[in-house]
């Protein structure tokens, strides 16, 4: 079996190590992986050459990723952020799912990641490519259903996350209820809740896949929730307006979490007696008493989420979420903040002028999705502070009028894709 050959491997590194690793394709434990599976080692030369950095990132990530996952399995994961009974849901539902297939989730985080050599703003679906024009998981020989299974999750595999952090919407469960493979597959219930379970369990061994990654207790219950949801959602299947619709109702009700997801509600909500749910939201409607009459006439929260944000539930962020905290913030910072904290009116507007940009250019068409791209920007960190407050209500509405969008007639899907890389080059002086 897959598992047993990667616990052999795994077993000779510990995290620490992992997370020190530098020259990553010398290291020993790299060569055995390369021979274990031979299939990526033409992928890795790629990607090494084209972009070592972000090569090294990349394996570094996957190995810390199967080497949480083998802990967690063996009930020798402690986590400073979660509790003894959260680390037990955790491990629950792993066992379910390995009990169902051992190599499983093993195979999902040996590939899940490729993508990234070829093209990191859509990985998933890069991944997903070079494993269906590759065969790559020919040599597991899998049955149909699994190979389907597995495939999907790696298709997919971010959009648990971007649902919780807000980047995406539950309407993002729009590409997978137009897609008939998957369709066809999670049309049998114990595959439906397969998909899901894989999904959430995938997600927190992802985020520890990274070691300045923080979560906490909280996120059990919130995932959860989630959980059911998309269950829910795609349940409703083959109805294909019944499902939309139940996407769209769960998508009006995260409006506010999803925008607050720039202020990290998803991350530190709870952690301190502060920091409620109304905190955070209070937070963002005081921020709209800032923003010009040209942007938002009517300072009325309620009727900015009800009618100029609900076209919103469309949009689905695609590594937004540094750029979505400097519009708030002013700066990038994983931290939390006190209480006395004053939101930017930058947020609430730039989802005011985006979402009326993607109505207009929607000509009519009401329910296909929005995929907005951000691009242009490596490190976030590396901007400079005085570029950062040149980023004002003018310069939001040139960037997102100014966008390339392109619509995708197999998938039904348009795309957007707001080019930030003239920050530096406008504000270098």
């Amino acid at each position: 079996m897959m598992i047993k050959d990667l616990q052999n491997l795994f077993n000779k590194i510990t995290l620490t190590e992992i997370d020190s690793l530098k020259d990553i394709v010398k290291n020993h434990i790299f060569l055995e992986f390369n021979s274990l599976y031979p299939n990526l080692e033409e992928i890795f030369i790629f990607g090494n050459e084209r972009d070592p950095k972000e090569f090294n990132r990349t394996v570094q990530h996957i190995f810390r990723a199967i080497k949480v996952f083998l802990l967690i399995q063996n009930g020798n994961f402690n986590y400073p952020g979660l509790s003894s009974n959260s680390m037990n849901q955790i491990f629950a539902k792993i066992k379910k799912i390995s009990d169902f297939n051992h190599d499983l989730i093993p195979i999902i985080l040996v590939y899940h990641d490729i993508g990234k050599f070829i093209r990191k703003r859509d990985h998933p679906q890069q991944s997903f490519n070079l494993i269906s024009e590759k065969k790559l998981l020919n040599p597991f020989k899998l049955n149909e259903k699994i190979q389907v299974l597995i495939e999907k999750v790696i298709q997919y595999h971010v959009l648990f996350a971007t649902i919780y952090t807000g980047e995406s919407t539950y309407y993002g469960t729009y590409s997978l209820i137009k897609d008939a493979k998957l369709v066809n597959l999670i049309s049998e219930p114990r595959y439906l809740h397969l998909f899901i379970d894989c999904l959430e369990v995938f997600t927190y061994i992802d985020i520890l896949g990274y070691s300045y990654s923080r979560i906490f207790d909280h996120y059990i219950t919130y995932y959860e929730e989630i959980n059911q949801k998309l269950k829910e959602i795609l349940s409703l299947l083959p109805n294909v307006e019944s499902s939309l619709e139940r996407a769209l109702f769960y998508s009006y009700s995260w409006i506010e979490w999803r925008i607050a997801g720039a202020l990290r509600i998803f991350q530190f909500i709870t952690t301190q007696p502060h920091l409620t749910q109304e905190f955070y939201f209070n937070k963002l409607r005081s921020s709209i008493n800032s923003i010009p009459n040209n942007v938002y006439a009517i300072s009325n929260w309620q009727n900015l989420v009800n009618r100029s944000l609900k076209e919103s539930c469309r949009i689905q962020i695609k590594y937004g979420l540094a750029f979505l905290m400097i519009l708030a913030f002013g700066s990038f910072h994983r931290a939390t903040f006190n209480q006395n904290v004053v939101i930017s009116p930058n947020l609430i507007s730039f989802w005011i002028i985006l979402t009326e940009e993607i109505f207009k250019r929607s000509q009519g068409d009401t329910k296909a999705l929005w995929n907005v791209y951000i691009l242009g920007i490596k490190n976030w960190f590396s901007i400079p502070s005085k570029s950062l407050i040149k980023i004002n209500i003018p310069f939001i509405r040139s960037l997102i009028s100014n966008a390339k969008s392109e619509y995708n007639k197999i998938i039904n899907e348009y795309f957007l894709n707001l080019d930030l890389s003239q920050i530096e080059e406008e504000f270098a002086d």
